[in-house]
């Protein structure tokens, strides 16, 4: 079973105090207010997960679990939109804490860890935001009388956008822990699995049209990220040096943003 939104974010938070090594501010100073309770983030996602496993528990045959069901997708909504104006909140905070983070430095000096793992915690948010809209239409998609009998792959190409829009953030999100710690340790823990998520999605793709870009040209390029032969770029030798690291990274990125190109330009040609 995939993790939980709440487990996604708990994760992140305890990443950047152990990369930073700073434990969580208190409330009103710096940072703060990205992790204290009283916004409602951390709430909301648990409400939000419980509904959804209770959804994906309920049956779609008799009336009375659809209407069930239909009322669990209510509150993944209604949770969903909580979180959204929580993440809108800490999204501000971080963002203000990175701009004094970079007001500090020179234009020679490199970004700092701190200022990286501030980025991480932003792209952390994103990436849940998007994954919760993507459970909470397959949600909507499980107790529609439309669609609930559809096959799988019909499913996955109707919730197509939303799916690979929490692919693409997860992805970012998990290439920002890798700029946090650039070592080939954190490089392999992410990868191939961030690079076939997209790559699932992008096969997907090549059943929808309206496309500026050709999906099976994204699929390609991304593919040796994807890859599970072991080799680079989808895995790193434990030796390899930051600028090995990096230079990968940043080759899977060029990749990545022509993905979310691609989901940008939907519905406009064709």
């Amino acid at each position: 079973m995939a993790d939980t939104l709440a487990k996604m974010w708990e994760e992140a938070k305890s990443l950047f105090e152990e990369t930073t090594g700073k434990k969580k501010p208190r409330e009103g100073k710096g940072i703060s207010n990205a992790f204290g309770a009283y916004t409602g983030l951390s709430g909301s996602l648990e409400k939000f997960d419980a509904a959804n496993d209770a959804a994906l528990k309920t049956g779609t045959v008799k009336p009375a679990d659809l209407k069930a069901g239909r009322k669990l997708v209510a509150e993944m909504d209604t949770q969903l939109k909580s979180f959204v104006k929580a993440k809108t909140s800490y999204t501000t905070v971080l963002k203000k804490t990175i701009d004094t983070e970079i007001d500090k430095r020179s234009e020679t000096e490199v970004k700092s860890t701190y200022e990286r793992a501030l980025k991480f915690l932003v792209k952390s948010l994103d990436a849940v935001g998007e994954t919760a809209t993507s459970r909470l239409g397959a949600a909507r998609q499980r107790f529609d009388e439309a669609e609930k009998d559809l096959t799988t792959k019909e499913k996955m190409v109707l919730n197509w956008e939303k799916n690979i829009k929490a692919t693409i953030a997860r992805a970012a999100a998990a290439a920002g822990k890798v700029k946090m710690s650039p070592t080939a340790e954190t490089y392999n823990g992410i990868f191939p699995k961030a690079a076939r998520d997209v790559t699932m999605q992008l096969v997907f793709a090549k059943s929808l049209k309206g496309f500026l870009i050709d999906p099976d040209a994204v699929l390609q390029a991304m593919n040796p990220w994807a890859s599970q032969a072991g080799n680079p770029p989808a895995s790193l030798p434990k030796d390899a040096s930051k600028e090995d690291v990096l230079g990968n990274l940043v080759g899977f990125i060029k990749e990545l943003k022509k993905a979310q190109q691609l989901v940008d330009t939907k519905g406009r040609y064709g």
